[in-house]
């Protein structure tokens, strides 16, 4: 991980408006540790990919995060760390400025 990447991630994320608690690193995750989901989960992803030429054109949001309609559910989840989704974290998005594609295996 470069740390100049690190950065400039950690510098979009609080442009976004995300209030950074704690350190960020690659295993903090996007909807669990970062609060980032629904219609925002959206917004963050397609900035994310304009910010840094990062195609996410495959990448299946559903998979990784909830639809608005359901954040009651969603916000249990988190608080239990028990959701069903895909965890996206912040070593996706580091690979993904690297790779300019958004791809989590």
């Amino acid at each position: 991980m470069k740390n100049n990447d690190l950065f400039a991630l950690k510098k979009f994320i609080e442009d976004f408006g995300i209030e950074l608690k704690e350190e960020i690193r690659e295993n903090t995750e996007i909807e669990y540790d970062l609060r980032i989901t629904g219609d925002d989960a959206v917004n963050f992803i397609l900035s994310f990919g304009n910010k840094f030429n990062v195609d996410v054109s495959s990448f299946q949001l559903t998979e990784y995060f909830e639809a608005e309609g359901k954040l009651l559910p969603v916000f249990f989840n988190i608080m239990y760390n028990h959701s069903s989704k895909k965890k996206l974290t912040i070593g996706h998005l580091l690979d993904a400025m690297n790779s300019h594609i958004l791809n989590p295996i």
